[in-house]
């Protein structure tokens, strides 16, 4: 899925988003990945990001809250 980074965390609420950003400053992507699991997100991350080279895009990994909820504590 493509749109701003706003689109795609309201789009995956209580998921972790891998994001490939359009470019370095944009704040437009493409979601990669989106988990609710932090280990499996924090696996999948490292498989996109090594041994693919960071010149396909820059990489943004956020947590995406639901309307209402609150950042879980094991996210900060």
């Amino acid at each position: 899925m493509h749109g701003t980074l706003e689109q795609l965390r309201e789009s995956h609420p209580g998921k972790w988003l891998l994001i490939r950003l359009d470019r370095p400053d944009a704040e437009t992507g493409t979601v990669l990945l989106a988990h609710q699991d932090p280990e499996t997100a924090d696996a999948e991350l490292e498989e996109w990001a090594y041994p693919r080279s960071v010149e396909e895009g820059p990489l943004y990994l956020t947590y995406a809250l639901a309307e209402g909820e609150k950042l879980p504590a094991f996210a900060l």
